[in-house]
């Protein structure tokens, strides 16, 4: 009788072991963040350049931006084609634009640089990387 109950205790133990790790998706290490999420009524205009040389890479990440609620204004090659990490650039002295761009391609904050232009009618450009297999829309 104790054996069988061992057993059991056992088996049940192995089961959730499996239904853990290998049927259900384990947790993700990411936190969601609500407040870095565009909102309803919030336009964020943006430029999404290439910098990696990859070709049709530009559309990926419009595609990517426009269903989070981005506004991308254009596309277009960046000026080098062998910028090895992905960046943002802040048009309007907009931080916290910046940082949901940021935070919706998985981009460090550490990576958005500021440079005011008067003349820009976008908040910010991002100039995708050579990194970019590891951002989110290419997850």
């Amino acid at each position: 009788m104790v054996v069988a109950i061992v057993v059991l205790f056992v088996g049940l133990l192995a089961w959730q072991f499996v239904d853990r790790t290998i049927l259900t998706h384990p947790i993700s290490g990411e936190i969601n963040r609500p407040d870095m999420l565009v909102r309803k009524g919030e336009r964020i205009q943006i430029n999404v350049l290439n910098g990696s040389g990859k070709m049709r890479l530009a559309q990926t990440f419009t595609d990517f931006l426009r269903a989070r609620k981005f506004d991308v204004v254009q596309m277009d090659n960046y000026k080098d084609s062998t910028v090895p990490r992905t960046f943002i650039i802040d048009r309007v002295g907009d931080s916290i634009s910046a940082r949901k761009i940021a935070y919706a391609l998985g981009v460090s904050d550490s990576m958005i640089r500021r440079e005011i232009d008067t003349e820009e009618y976008v908040k910010a450009d991002i100039v995708i990387g050579r990194d970019y297999p590891s951002l989110n829309p290419m997850k």
